[in-house]
């Protein structure tokens, strides 16, 4: 009920859309929340059993390093994490209009789905889908924040170059 100028905060809760409340300052249009943990996965027992799987896993991560490379090396774990999220956001969520956070989240989104859309095109969207979910949960597991889960597959993945084409790096070199 308004009083005053003055809503209450259960009253404001039920009566909340964004026509009415644009112009209040306390307003805050709903964000969508994602569950990328409900995300149909593949197991690390499935993953570790099938080099097709690793070899779909490694055109993402590879291109994921080839952008690090890209931005001399300046992109932390949680922008990689986001373009995952995007990804899924596509794929999953199927999501056509796609919100950025930033221009580098925007180049690495665009980056990663072209190599998806060229290299991956014949494989099943479920496939891709349980793909990105398990490297999602592996780089959120292997992170604190800074550059953990990108150092991880700088070493053991390495750069994309070319479809089917990886360029392996020296590990201590992305500490």
């Amino acid at each position: 009920m308004v009083t005053d100028g003055s809503i209450c905060s259960l009253c404001c809760g039920e009566k909340r859309n964004e026509e009415a409340c644009l112009s209040c300052s306390f307003y805050k249009a709903p964000s969508t929340t994602r569950k990328y943990g409900d995300v149909p996965s593949y197991s690390t027992i499935q993953m570790e059993a099938s080099y097709e799987l690793q070899d779909y896993a490694n055109t993402v991560e590879s291109t994921i390093c080839a952008f690090d490379r890209q931005t001399g090396h300046t992109i932390k774990d949680p922008d990689a994490i986001r373009i995952l999220e995007l990804l899924l956001d596509k794929y999953h969520f199927n999501d056509e209009t796609m919100l950025f956070d930033n221009e580098l989240i925007e180049s690495g989104f665009d980056l990663v789905d072209n190599a998806i859309e060229k290299d991956l095109s014949d494989v099943p969207v479920e496939t891709i889908v349980k793909i990105l979910k398990v490297i999602h949960f592996v780089a959120k597991r292997r992170t604190t924040g800074r550059r953990e889960y990108l150092r991880i597959i700088q070493g053991y993945v390495g750069e994309r170059i070319a479809p089917g084409l990886r360029l392996m790096q020296d590990i201590g070199r992305f500490s």
